[in-house]
């Protein structure tokens, strides 16, 4: 965090220059922030403000140094001499010539009390421009106030980079933990969120609060700790708040991208190894991966392969209990043409009779089915009328990412299995008079302990968790720091088989079928069946 404040001061000359301090806290220890800062030479190449540094002069107890900087296109030029006060962690500078008449201060570092530096940058500015100064002398000095904010940036960043370098090597790395980056999933959602917090809350006007919920900043908003392994490993992680409702997609991904990034800085100032994209956050990740790998350090993943293992499991398992058989099966894949949507139907394509994927372009569903031509024995077909792809099907795997549900329920074969695995899960929470058809909400595991983010997150259970949310504890407990899910059409079998194999090595599997909150019990399971096979009997289908 950046604390900003400025001041008049006068000096012992009797001239009045205007001071400004800024604080801001680094993710490093104090000698390697002192190390960079004292690097006076490094500085035009890692800080785009600052055009030139050229050292004069060195010895032990500093330097003298010729800046040259731009802000706003305003530029500033000085020499001036750096104390090193390596003893106290600080530095002090002031100029000896240039365009400002009067420019000295120093730069302090303190340990911060959860780890980490406080840096602490104050100085003192002149122009010494006689009517010029009275007019826009604060103006020069909120301009310099602007350099030092940029430079305490930038060499934020280069310590993330260089702490982030070295993850691979756990013996040089201090990186550890998981985050997890949410959102609620409408606004109705959100009003739970904030009440969990405020029982109390007078609620203001929803494009009121919907405003100030977007102006918002991503933010820490609960601490995972102590969170076990069947193994008896330990994890701890973060769940962080980007302040996102879905519709916001629909007019600005490039806004979404914007919060994910910013929820990601949230992640590497703590530290964590690895970061899962939850919800609609996911989808930013997929539309711009390569562009939101470019600004942050951590490593980060959509969670889509773990997703993806538990929506195949769900549906074989689902399969058997109705007796439906796959090899023999149609299945439509509404949203086949989404990273989720399409990796279930490649996998799920030399597996049965028939694969039909719906979207809501024609070229993308063009492109997927020459994809899914290749990858099994199946018939592949496509649709861009959802009610008519599924009045056939067997099964129904429901991977559309939308607000609300895009599927006449009368259109449901009877006896047929309906695994609704997009963000947030419209079809298994609408309401449904059919009791002959199977809906439960896919992607889901079960876990070897309770889970808390703090608030309710749509889970029907302490002991289920969202896939996407999932691996990345999973990965964190392998120290597997990397991409694991990330860019469209890398959700590969071994990828599924791997994700599977070490969730059962620490206790995640597949969670019961529940039908919105309701747990489907046995009773429920065979009254669907004894209809279905009714159905079969009088329709022979």
């Amino acid at each position: 965090m950046t604390k900003i404040s400025d001041m008049g001061e006068t000096h012992p000359d009797g001239k009045d220059s205007i001071t400004v301090k800024i604080r801001k806290t680094l993710p490093a220890k104090r000698w390697k922030v002192l190390r960079l800062i004292t690097r006076l030479k490094e500085f035009p190449k890692n800080m785009p403000n600052v055009k030139e540094c050229t050292v004069l002069e060195r010895d032990g107890e500093g330097a003298v140094t010729c800046w040259s900087v731009e802000v706003d296109k305003i530029p500033f030029s000085w020499k001036q001499r750096d104390t090193f006060d390596f003893k106290n962690f600080a530095v002090r500078f002031r100029s000896v010539e240039g365009d400002l008449e009067h420019f000295e201060g120093s730069w302090t570092l303190r340990e911060h009390p959860e780890g980490g530096t406080d840096v602490e940058v104050e100085a003192s500015v002149r122009i010494g421009i006689p009517l010029i100064e009275q007019v826009i002398g604060r103006m020069v000095a909120d301009k310099l106030k602007k350099n030092f904010e940029l430079m305490l940036f930038a060499i934020e960043e280069m310590l993330t980079t260089q702490r982030y370098k070295n993850i691979r090597d756990r013996r040089c790395s201090d990186l550890k933990g998981f985050a997890v980056i949410g959102h609620p999933y409408n606004f109705q959602h959100l009003i739970r969120y904030l009440k969990h917090f405020k029982p109390d809350l007078k609620l203001p006007r929803q494009e009121f609060l919907s405003k100030i919920f977007e102006m918002t900043p991503a933010y820490r908003s609960y601490d995972i700790r102590g969170f076990r392994s069947k193994t008896g490993q330990e994890v701890n992680g973060y769940f962080i708040m980007c302040p996102i409702i879905p519709d916001m997609l629909q007019y600005s991904m490039e806004k979404v991208v914007e919060k994910v990034v910013e929820a990601c800085k949230v992640a590497e100032k703590l530290g964590v190894g690895i970061v899962t994209l939850g919800g609609f956050t996911s989808i930013a990740g997929e539309k711009f991966g390569k562009s939101l790998t470019h600004y942050v350090n951590v490593p980060v993943t959509t969670g889509n392969v773990f997703t993806v293992a538990l929506t195949i499991q769900g549906i074989c398992k689902a399969s058997l209990m109705m007796g439906i058989d796959l090899d023999k099966a149609n299945v439509t894949v509404i949203g086949g043409t989404g990273d989720i949507g399409g990796s279930c139907a490649q996998l799920l394509a030399d597996r049965v009779r028939q694969v039909t994927i719906t979207g809501r372009s024609e070229k993308n569903l063009m492109e997927a089915e020459r994809v899914l031509s290749y990858r099994g024995k199946a018939v592949i077909k496509t649709s861009r009328d959802n009610n008519t792809a599924i009045r056939d099907a067997d099964i129904v795997l429901a991977a559309a990412s939308v607000s609300a549900s895009m599927i006449d329920f009368s259109c449901f074969k009877p006896g047929s299995i309906i695994c609704d695995v997009g963000y947030p899960k419209n079809i298994s929470y609408t309401e449904c008079k059919r009791n002959d058809i199977l809906i439960f909400s896919g992607g889901i595991a079960s876990l070897p302990g309770d889970f808390d983010l703090g608030f309710d997150i749509g889970m029907p259970s302490p002991r289920t968790l969202y896939g996407c949310f999932s691996e990345a504890i999973l990965l964190d407990l392998e120290e597997r720091y990397e991409n694991f899910s990330w860019g469209r059409g890398t959700t590969t079998r071994e990828k599924v088989e791997y994700i599977q194999k070490i969730g059962e090595k620490h206790g995640f599997g597949l969670a019961p079928f529940f039908w919105g909150n309701n747990l489907l019990e046995e009773e429920d399971l065979a009254r669907i069946r004894e209809l279905r096979r009714s159905a079969v009997m009088k329709h022979g289908t």
